[in-house]
């Protein structure tokens, strides 16, 4: 194990002003840079408070009290990968947060995760760095999570059979986060690899105590379902428009990203509610960027950010046959706000790493 760094005086550089001690304090004090493990963040965050946080986040954005700019992605082609960069502050939370965040679908093949990340907290008023923490935990969390808050508003109150479309990581977090507000009862899934599929099946229904089955067909997998979530890297439809049912709720997750595309076109047009975390952002790299461009739809045919449902400035589901589809392509705000949680209960439990970066 390697000796603690010396902490070293910081020096103020002022030629014309001196700050007040009890100032310099706080500076020196806030210059303590917390370093939490995935292990040390999972230790700190649950989904049901998540949910809340990501509920939270949206609600600020909705208010015009979060600020983002635009996502910077990067493909990866040669290695079968993409990186998002997303940053931006919560005024609720008086935090600035930047995650970078990968996917790499053959990392599997070399024992390796397929997503990773990193996130980083400054103090809103003065910019020093707070903490700097696995991400990983917290995309996988907070991004289940939306897909909960999101179905809480435009499901049918009493659903229980929901069909996954991808057997990954988020395949798994979007049902762990709709058993924290629905009675589940039936999970059918599908994935590109069989195996994948068939151990998520074994998996999932051991934790949950319920029937998960794994199907070959995504149309077997769609129909008769309450809820639909679609989690794939896809970049072509996987759910076609005549598999959708009067009153079904779909979350669209795993468009997030130019090009990518897990929904015929025509199911965007169809929905008698069209929500989106944020219309800015899904309309160049969400699910509706086909339905946009191909002339299905207008932006004004978009019912709503999720924020505006929460807040009370838009409605919800309002009947039992409605079809309701919400966009999830991730916000800065989600994962600030899970940050800020995980953030606080590891100086509370006095977990974590410190040192000083600014020294």
């Amino acid at each position: 194990m390697s000796e603690e760094p010396v902490q070293s005086k910081i020096h103020f550089h002022q030629p014309e002003i001196s700050l007040g001690t009890e100032l310099q304090n706080l500076v020196i004090e806030m210059s303590e840079v917390l370093i939490l493990t995935r292990k040390e963040v999972e230790s700190c965050l649950s989904m049901k408070r998540t949910i809340e946080a990501v509920k939270e986040a949206y609600m600020a954005f909705a208010n015009n009290r979060v600020q983002m700019p635009p996502v910077m992605h990067l493909d990866i082609a040669k290695y079968n990968g993409e990186v998002d960069i997303k940053s931006g502050f919560v005024e609720d939370f008086g935090l600035i947060g930047t995650k970078i965040a990968s996917g790499y679908y053959d990392n599997h093949k070399l024992g390796l995760p397929p997503g990773m990340a990193v996130i980083v907290l400054l103090d809103l008023k003065t910019s020093m760095p707070l903490a700097i923490m696995d991400g990983s935990y917290i995309t996988a969390y907070r991004t289940g999570a939306a897909g909960a808050v999101a179905a809480s508003v435009l499901a049918r109150k009493n659903s229980k059979k929901v069909g996954v479309i991808g057997a990954g990581t988020q395949g798994r977090m979007q049902v762990l986060a709709l058993r924290e507000i629905f009675e589940l009862e039936e999970i059918r899934v599908w994935d590109i690899e069989e195996e994948i599929g068939k151990r998520y099946a074994t998996e999932m229904s051991d934790l949950l105590g319920i029937d998960v089955n794994y199907s070959p067909s995504r149309e077997e997998v769609v129909r008769g379902s309450d809820i639909v979530v679609t989690v794939t890297p896809s970049r072509k439809a996987l759910v076609m428009e005549s598999w959708i049912e009067k009153g079904m709720h779909i979350n669209a997750i795993g468009a997030d990203g130019p090009g990518k595309q897990e929904l015929d076109p025509a199911i965007v047009k169809r929905a008698d509610k069209v929500v989106v975390d944020s219309l800015k952002q899904c309309k160049i790299i969400g699910e509706i960027q086909h339905a946009l461009s191909q002339g299905l739809i207008q932006e004004k045919d978009i019912h709503g950010e999720i924020g505006e449902i929460l807040i009370g400035k838009k409605v919800g589901r309002e009947s039992e046959n409605e079809i309701t589809f919400f966009d999830s392509t991730g916000l800065a705000a989600q994962d600030i706000a899970a940050a800020h949680v995980v953030f606080k209960a590891a100086v509370e439990k006095g977990i974590g790493y410190s040192t000083r970066l600014m020294s």
